[in-house]
């Protein structure tokens, strides 16, 4: 075969295979097209739009006086879609928005954003991400006046994609009380404290919008109309006092350290009403810190055995079930006495107490005295003993409002842990488990004239203006004891502090009741040295407004006993709230005699300068810028305000520009609420101030 002839073969064939392959192509290009089209582009529409969840705005969480304890906060993404924009427009533009972005974001040089923003326009990027990083609200209002961004979205192609994040201005304020909520993998809502309690209220319902999938992973919204408008979530309004949370969480602080605790809660419960003023945890972390990382006051770690704050549940029971007074003598020995020759029971005097009155026995909280008194008179009938229990409201769970209260416990008669040394223990607080809020609710119900009522932390759901749902204790007892019983514990409990293991917390302005408990720890089966300490009671003792529990486990300081570790704090506290309550009870304008006006606080040039022009006497004690005023007869006393470097200064009294001026001075935001005079700050003064940090005032 010639050369010529092979040539010519190899090309036709090399032909008919182009020829082939075409019509290949085209078969498909039908196929695809018009045979099987509306499949395809069914499945390319399913592939790049979809629609998706829509957050509602979750509702927020505010303390008693309307102080926001946490909110969802409106951020945005910016985007553009730099194909909107005409060719004009948009070059004419480009530079001088790529300078703002870069002076905003400074991650970047101009250049380099106007050549990012150029390169996504010839691509015909339809959604370029202008930077990772979320815009407050504040900042969107401004962004929209820039170049280009002010033509908006259908002209510009500027796009402020909406996310929230859950922020608390107080930061770690009642961080276990407001607690948090996540979502699982599988769409499981998990959580604790406020957040968790009332997720269904605060969560509101999530709507649907359009998304179209972008080059490179990602969605962008596409504004088609086609939408369910998410219905946002409704407010929780607490019965917290922002005020007083924080100044407990100081002391709580201060006493943990002092005493190298393991933990510490403090709930501050208002008598008549039931509202929790203050519920504060603190438990140390790995850096040595005490942070909220627990629940103490409610959960079931914090439920245990309660020790000698019991025995006023014993006491209690015994003046209903017998006539016994409490001049009464009891034998308490030498200090350790032994039932059914194998249980030893022993009081904290090493020598014992003697022969005391049953009064002593309380007011000394003898061990032997309560215990033996139980074992004579519910021996017998222990079903007796359980009875009163049931009553006193402390065999069921408390009906709380918050998810995750822990359950108590008892050891009664026919279970496998029964025994004949389980009721005189039990009458001490052992072998039985309650929660610090279950005590405290006992106790208020002896300040509140034996009306026992269930605590509350969240007094109404809002939506905006309108309240949708309102809350108030319920009554677990009308009347849980007589009142002969009533009269007597009230005195005990008063005697406590007067003459017994509190007696370190008398003061001379007002009287405390209540009582101490101190629990010797187990582990591995042993008793240790090791305690957990508390003191529960209400104040003032003859007009009660407040009760309060004091928890603080694990001391390994000098002192290990109730009276000792926790009683000061409720003391602490409980006389800045005695002092509060009579500042509060004041007019803001004071008239003594008639004859001048109160001066609060304030600037000492000012102020001096006021009165002498309305011809006031005034003593100055010192010349500082800051003063307070304190009166004798017609005479106004200067005192010192100190203001002290990176310290929050006690600015209550002073007018708001004197206040803003001082706060501000010190690195700190003020937010204000109110007119007049501050009446109110959020933070202690004397603190440290840290800069940036938020401040709330309240002015009266």
């Amino acid at each position: 075969m010639s050369i010529r002839k092979s040539i010519l073969i190899r090309v036709r064939l090399a032909f008919l295979m182009v020829v082939a392959f075409g019509a290949f192509i085209l078969v498909r290009l039908i196929d695809i097209q018009v045979v099987n089209g509306e499949k395809w582009r069914g499945i390319a529409q399913e592939n790049s739009l979809k629609f998706k969840k829509v957050n509602a705005t979750r509702g927020s969480i505010l303390s008693d006086d309307g102080s926001l304890l946490a909110a969802s906060l409106p951020f945005y993404r910016v985007s553009l879609d730099p194909s909107i924009s005409e060719e004009e427009l948009f070059e004419k533009n480009v530079d001088t928005l790529s300078v703002l972005i870069a002076d905003y974001f400074q991650d970047k040089t101009a250049e380099e954003y106007a050549e990012e923003l150029r390169l996504a326009r010839t691509e015909k990027r339809r959604y370029k991400i202008i930077n990772r990083e979320l815009v407050k609200y504040h900042d969107k209002k401004i962004m929209e006046e820039w170049p280009l961004f002010k033509e908006g979205r259908l002209k510009g192609g500027v796009i402020f994609e909406k996310m929230e994040k859950r922020f608390k201005p107080f930061d770690e304020l009642a961080r276990r009380t407001i607690g948090f909520v996540r979502e699982d993998s599988t769409d499981q809502v998990r959580g604790v404290g406020l957040e968790y309690s009332f997720n269904s209220k605060l969560a509101g319902v999530n709507g649907e919008a359009l998304y179209q999938k972008i080059p490179g992973g990602g969605w962008k919204p596409i504004n088609d109309g086609n939408h369910i408008r998410p219905e946002n979530g409704l407010d929780v309004h607490t019965s917290l006092d922002v005020y007083l949370q924080n100044y407990t969480t100081d002391v709580l602080d201060k006493a943990l350290r002092r005493n190298y605790a393991n933990y510490g809660c403090v709930i501050i419960m208002e008598v008549a009403t039931g509202e929790i003023k203050a519920m504060v945890n603190l438990s140390k972390n790995s850096e040595g810190q005490y942070v909220e990382d627990y629940n103490y006051a409610i959960g079931s770690q914090g439920t245990t055995e309660p020790g000698s704050t019991f025995k006023a549940i014993s006491m209690m029971a015994l003046l209903e079930e017998t006539k016994l007074s409490i001049e009464d003598t009891v034998n308490t020995g030498d200090g350790e006495y032994v039932y059914y020759d194998d249980c030893t029971m022993r009081d904290a005097a090493y020598y014992g107490y003697g022969k005391i009155p049953v009064k002593t026995v309380f007011e000394k909280s003898s061990n032997i005295g309560v215990s033996k008194l139980i074992f004579r008179y519910f021996r017998e009938k222990p079903e007796k003993f359980f009875s009163y229990l049931d009553k006193f409201g402390m065999s069921e769970p408390l009906d709380f409002q918050m998810i995750g209260a822990g359950k108590p416990f008892f050891n009664r008669p026919g279970t496998q842990g029964w025994s004949g040394c389980s009721l005189p223990w039990m009458s001490i607080g052992y072998e039985i488990k309650l929660s610090p809020l279950q005590i405290l609710t006992f106790y208020n119900g002896i300040a509140n004239q034996g009306k026992m009522i269930s605590p509350i932390i969240v007094k109404s759901i809002s939506q905006g203006d309108e309240v949708i749902d309102e809350f108030e204790s319920r009554v677990i007892n009308d009347k849980m004891c007589s009142d002969r019983t009533l009269g007597i514990m009230q005195e005990l409990l008063k005697g406590v502090v007067k003459r017994g293991t509190a007696r370190e917390i008398r003061n001379d302005k007002f009287d405390i009741a209540g009582k101490t408990g101190t629990t010797q720890k187990i582990r591995n089966g042993q008793y240790t040295k090791r305690y957990y300490t508390s003191f529960a009671g209400y104040f003032p003792a003859d007009n009660p407004k407040y009760s309060c529990i004091v928890v603080i486990d694990d001391p390994k300081g000098e002192g290990q006993y109730g009276g000792e570790v926790s009683a000061p704090v409720f003391a602490e506290i409980a006389e800045k709230l005695y002092i509060r309550g009579i500042e509060q009870s004041l007019p803001d304008t004071l008239i003594n005699d008639g004859v001048f006006p109160m001066v609060r606080s304030g600037n000492y040039k000012d102020l001096k300068l006021l009165c002498d022009e309305m011809g006031i006497k005034q003593v100055d004690l010192n010349t500082t810028n800051w003063v307070k005023s304190a009166t004798t007869g017609d005479t106004i006393q200067w005192v010192n305000n100190k203001i002290g470097e990176q310290k929050v200064p006690d600015v209550r009294g002073m007018t708001l520009k004197d206040a803003l001026y001082v706060l501000e001075n010190q690195g700190l935001k003020v937010k204000t609420r109110g007119r007049g005079r501050v009446q109110r700050q959020s933070l202690t003064p004397g603190q440290k101030a840290r800069k940036g940090g938020v401040i709330y005032i309240s002015l009266g």
